[in-house]
């Protein structure tokens, strides 16, 4: 994994000098796996881990850097001094670029993804246009117009999805878990113009967006102390973060919200019951519960654990008058990266 140490900062200064909003991602690391047989000596293998040093990390080197961009995606920025002052101290950080601005993209996973996407163009004499990313792990990106959509799933196509208004994606020359890096297509770099969603794509994406389900989860009624009232926002915020989360995000913001709400159940400001049946019906929603509940359930109990162990009492009613809903951030995630 070797390169010039500055090549990932001047990248990121690149693509902001051109009016893509860019944030840091975390980024592999590499550790000594196994001892392999490798033409009758005992070599080490190389594998890769994620730099936020969770031994479970799902993401590895795909989501923002907690300490630096708390607020994820909505801390991306264009600000030259900024992405310095992220990148002179992390020079091995992934970029990452705010989807719906300047373009949309489909993000097409391995080789069911490309063969989904294969079937829609012979179907429909589609032909591909615009910049053109290869991933490290052997997908594709396809840069398209923006549509105004969200983060959605195209109906009917397994492992594609739609990074849209509040999503980002990996740029180019980040490095994947697999240690390969993101690479453009020849030719088809940001020099070229992003091509237009096909109609049959655009049909696909609007049916899923319109199946999507909407409205709040309900929760039940409490008393109206204030902070009771902070509580009861900050479970709100989080649930509606889970139900929206979109497919290769949705494990790393239940564990983040699992743990925030478990910063206050260990003050009893919320009920724990009450918690884990929300989340659990966030986790449904956005479909999680039902594509992977193994991990589901693994992703709740790990978050639970470190939420517990942090306890984040709910402010004082004059903090609270000024500012009932602060953002949330745990102090977890900047402990992760402490190493």
């Amino acid at each position: 994994m070797s390169r010039p140490r500055w090549q990932l900062r001047d990248a990121a200064v690149g693509y902001a000098a051109r009016g893509i909003p860019v944030l840091p991602l975390h980024y592999p690391l590499p550790h000594r796996g196994d001892l392999q047989p490798v033409g009758g000596d005992h070599q080490p293998a190389v594998r890769y881990g994620c730099s936020c040093r969770d031994p479970d990390c799902g993401q590895v080197g795909k989501h923002p850097l907690g300490s630096l961009v708390p607020h994820g995606v909505k801390d991306a920025t264009c600000n030259r001094a900024r992405i310095l002052a992220w990148w002179t101290p992390h020079p091995q950080a992934n970029i990452g670029l705010a989807c719906g601005h300047r373009f949309d993209v489909l993000d097409v996973d391995g080789p069911t993804g490309a063969h989904a996407i294969h079937e829609l163009a012979a179907d429909y004499r589609l032909q591909s246009s615009g910049p053109l990313v290869r991933t490290g792990g052997g997908g594709w990106h396809y840069y398209l117009a923006p549509t105004g959509l969200g983060n959605v799933s195209p109906a009917g196509l397994a492992h594609v999805d739609w990074r849209g208004r509040g999503g980002y994606v990996v740029a180019p020359p980040s490095r994947h878990a697999s240690g390969h890096p993101y690479q453009w297509a020849p030719d088809r770099d940001l020099d070229t113009p992003p091509g237009p969603v096909p109609a049959a794509l655009w049909e696909r994406l609007q049916a899923r967006q319109r199946q999507q389900p909407t409205g709040p989860i309900q929760l039940r009624a409490v008393a109206d102390g204030p902070g009771e009232r902070y509580a009861r926002a900050a479970l709100a915020e989080e649930l509606a973060r889970v139900a929206a989360a979109r497919r290769g995000e949705r494990n790393r913001q239940l564990w983040e919200s699992t743990r925030n709400l478990y910063n206050l159940v260990a003050t009893s400001a919320l009920d724990p019951r009450e918690v884990d049946q929300a989340l659990l019906d966030a986790a449904e929603r956005c479909g999680l519960l039902a594509e992977e509940p193994r991990q589901t359930h693994r992703t709740l109990a790990s978050g639970r654990q470190v939420g517990l162990n942090h306890p984040r009492h709910p402010p004082t009613p004059e903090r609270s008058q000024a500012s009932p809903v602060p953002p949330l951030r745990g102090v977890h995630e900047a402990a992760k990266e402490r190493g």
